[in-house]
């Protein structure tokens, strides 16, 4: 009886979202640079402050001058470890995260933290003749999930099991059909949407590609005879946009710099309140969230954040683990009361600028 239980426990599972928790890029701050010929370690080390730059501060910041330069010509400063891969000279540098926090205050410029959107991609690979979904495994399967790491894309690919094949096909996929895709896509809980065709040619590869993320769609097209340099291609459009979305801060900022008060329920344990705590300080805030007061399994935190109300929210829920709630019912006094009991403007001020959720 035992084993069956656990049989259907696990098949009710499956039927379920596979809900996720926010995708937070563990190893953001390393960078593996490939062998390259005749390239000294200085140029590899280059190479990989350019790619740490671009994670954080997008493609578009300007590198030329100021503290973002002084990190190009002198990366040594701002790294914590350097090693070596293998004998084909690729090389493993870790950043100090602290380090060019500090630098990318300086500079001004807006940033985006370990805490990404999780982007799903639907492909398909083959010909004129037939096609198929591409596997994980395949060289290009492997080329894009190399080529994500490397940009700090959170890249997935759906299980293309029974339940996946039923709900789209390689047809919808050739076609982007958005509204199959995204239907298709609720199972997994991603923010991200990419339907990706895949041609495999004489002369190298071919990708074209449509990408949802919230409001806004990006389609493009791209070649190379080598797979990872299409794939790179790619993984970096993607990454210019989720930088578009969601990075915070910097002078180009929509809005100043705001106070807002988290209060977040739902939060009964030890790890509850340590996971919450760490998803705050992945926001890429320019100060660490404080703590305002805990009661019972209700905690509320004061954060500063540049940018404004969606934006934050949008933030908020790249975990899954947050769910946004209403907020309580203000209790009404008797009439002859309301003089004493009614909320200070500050108060006032301060409900207004509460976001509510629910910790699950």
């Amino acid at each position: 009886m035992p084993l069956l239980r656990n049989a259907c426990i696990g098949l009710f599972s499956l039927c379920l979202p596979l809900l996720s928790q926010a995708a937070v890029v563990e190893s953001l701050y390393q960078v593996d640079v490939p062998p390259r010929a005749e390239a000294d370690q200085a140029a590899q080390l280059q190479v990989a402050a350019q790619v740490m730059l671009e994670r954080l501060a997008g493609a578009n910041a300007k590198v030329d001058s100021g503290p973002l330069a002084e990190i190009l010509a002198q990366p040594g400063q701002v790294t914590r470890q350097i090693g070596s891969l293998g004998e084909d000279g690729a090389l493993r540098v870790e950043f100090d995260p602290l380090l060019l926090r500090d630098a990318l205050g300086k500079a001004k410029v807006p940033v985006l933290g370990r805490n990404r959107p999780g982007i799903l991609v639907w492909a398909v690979e083959g010909d004129a003749y037939s096609q198929d979904f591409l596997a994980a495994s395949g060289e290009m399967g492997q080329a894009l999930q190399t080529a994500a790491r490397y940009r700090g894309v959170v890249l997935t690919q759906p299980l293309a099991d029974l339940q996946d094949r039923a709900g789209v096909s390689e047809q919808d996929v050739l076609d982007a059909d958005q509204a199959v895709l995204a239907e298709a896509s609720q199972r997994y809980a991603s923010e991200g949407v990419l339907a990706l065709t895949v041609a495999r040619e004489d002369d190298g590869w071919a990708l074209s590609w449509t990408f949802w993320l919230n409001d806004r769609k990006l389609t493009g097209k791209a070649e190379s005879t080598a797979p990872l340099a299409v794939a790179d291609e790619l993984m970096r459009a993607v990454a210019a946009e989720v930088h578009q979305q969601y990075a915070v801060g910097g002078v180009a900022s929509a809005a100043p710099v705001a106070g807002w008060v988290l209060e977040v329920s739902g939060i009964n344990s030890i790890d509850a309140f340590a996971d919450l705590q760490r998803t705050l300080q992945q926001l890429g805030m320019e100060t660490l969230p404080s703590l305002l007061s805990v009661q019972d399994d209700q905690v509320r935190f004061h954060v500063d954040f540049a940018g404004d109300r969606a934006q934050l929210e949008r933030m908020l829920l790249l975990d899954q683990r947050l769910v946004e709630v209403d907020a309580p019912e203000v209790q009404t006094a008797p009439t002859e009361s309301l003089t004493e009991t009614a909320p200070s403007s500050a108060e006032a001020a301060e409900r207004g600028d509460t976001l509510y959720y629910r910790w699950r």
